[in-house]
């Protein structure tokens, strides 16, 4: 099966640099690497913050307004387009798992809010009054990327730490609607750290009930108060974006799709698909060879 393109660091800097960690001025990114005109993924952590411009922001098929003061944050496998005006300004940096996560042991980057899962809410809006700082952070990581100072790979660390620690403390879940201090969140973050793992060999809420060591009836109760929706709702949304992934190129059968989900019956995948997306998988697949110009 014919996958989308997975772009890691090699891809964005000389061989010479670092393999793990990448930060450039974001118009002279667009500019210079044409290659990503197309939609793709990342094998790396990405945040970007827009100081100027305006657009579109396609993730995963949701669709989020670009301005002045957006910071978007992406996880690993997360498939992105956007369109975007040409004034566009800010910075980007991105960097491997290992970059942040082998040098602190008491905290990973998962504990982050925004990179828990790979379906987590991915923009915070500034408010004007923020939007200094975080500028400010970004840049500081830009400076010390161009930089050939000691320790810079050090210090690299530590201020990506800050900015996310910063943006931590703006963050809200808003695809959720669901307050980070709700008695339910621990519990809920947990039933989709299950579902992420296990979304191709387990459909059925028992299953993650009994993961989590609680009855059926708990856990769907749990999810309904805390984000209004049931647990099959969650699962199956996280379903469905696997789908969407996998239909983005074209040589990629249905049949092979839903074979890859976990779906013997072919005809009952269409018809979730179809009740889910609102079109069938084979039109969905047919609109998206047409995609957003990057």
């Amino acid at each position: 099966m014919k996958q989308l393109p997975i772009y890691g660091i090699t891809e964005f800097t000389e061989a010479s640099t670092s393999h793990s960690f990448y930060a450039n001025e974001l118009k002279v990114h667009l500019e210079t690497h044409q290659f990503i005109n197309s939609p793709h993924k990342h094998s790396t952590y990405i945040a970007v913050l827009f100081t100027a411009g305006t657009g579109k922001h396609s993730i995963d098929f949701n669709t989020y307004t670009v301005k002045a003061g957006s910071v978007f944050l992406l996880t690993p496998g997360q498939v992105h387009n956007w369109e975007l005006s040409e004034d566009v300004q800010g910075y980007v940096f991105f960097h491997t798992q290992a970059f942040y996560n082998d040098v602190y042991l008491s905290k990973k980057l998962e504990h982050f809010p925004f990179f828990y899962l790979q379906t987590n809410y991915p923009v915070i809006y500034l408010q004007p009054q923020e939007t200094p700082s975080i500028e400010s952070s970004f840049k500081e990581i830009y400076d010390e990327h161009r930089s050939n100072l000691p320790f810079k790979y050090d210090r690299l660390v530590s201020l990506a730490d800050l900015v996310y620690i910063q943006l931590a403390r703006l963050y809200k879940e808003k695809s959720l609607n669901v307050d980070n201090q709700h008695s339910h969140y621990a519990r809920l973050k947990q039933l989709e750290k299950w579902i992420d793992s296990y979304f191709k060999t387990k459909k059925l809420p028992k299953e993650y009930a009994d993961l989590m060591n609680m009855t059926t009836r708990h856990l769907n109760r749990i999810c309904q108060e805390a984000v209004h929706q049931t647990t099959g709702d969650l699962i199956l949304k996280r379903i469905m974006i696997e789908a969407q992934r996998m239909l983005i190129y074209n040589d990629v059968t249905v049949t092979a799709v839903a074979d890859e989900l976990g779906y013997a019956d072919y005809s009952y995948f269409i018809r979730i698909f179809r009740k889910y997306v609102g079109e069938s998988p084979k039109k969905f697949q047919q609109r998206m060879s047409h995609p957003l110009s990057y």
